[in-house]
């Protein structure tokens, strides 16, 4: 038999007296419902065309983590590099270690690294794993798939 004076607490969900603050869980980024930026660099050209390009913060926005985790694992191999680069700047910056110029990518790339990441199951919620070289052979993969449908597009469109 049950104790009547546990009938108080049967409707309680969580401990103690009064509900927690502050603990919903942050929205993520999906690929069907990209939430990342709207205003992408247009001085660049791909192929001889003006082709809009983003930078490491909006791909940053995109997966939800930092830009120095981006950083981090692109040194590490578990990430792809940028496919693109702005122009080498005239003096070093990152801290006076660099003149390499901006990472850059497309909106196709972008939403790539969201495909693979979905379908391995790593960066995004609510798995939040790491990335693995073997996810970043995979994008690698399908950057190389975007580059060729590029190339073919631009031929057919000189033709």
């Amino acid at each position: 038999m049950s104790d009547p004076s546990l009938k108080l607490f049967e409707n309680l969900d969580y401990p103690g007296r009064r509900k927690p603050v502050g603990r919903s869980k942050k929205a993520t980024a999906d690929v069907d419902t990209p939430v990342w930026s709207d205003h992408p660099i247009t001085k660049y050209e791909v192929g001889g065309k003006p082709c809009p390009l983003y930078e490491i913060g909006d791909l940053a926005k995109a997966i939800g983590y930092s830009v120095q985790s981006i950083r981090a694992w692109e040194t590490a191999g578990v990430f792809p590099a940028a496919p693109y680069r702005s122009p080498r700047t005239k003096g070093p910056v990152a801290a006076g270690t660099s003149n390499m110029g901006r990472r850059l990518w497309t909106r196709g790339h972008i939403e790539a690294i969201l495909r693979v990441a979905k379908k391995q199951k790593v960066i995004l919620s609510p798995h939040r794993r790491p990335p693995t070289v073997a996810f970043a052979r995979a994008v690698e993969r399908e950057f190389y798939e975007l580059s060729l449908e590029h190339e073919h597009s631009h031929e057919t469109h000189n033709a």
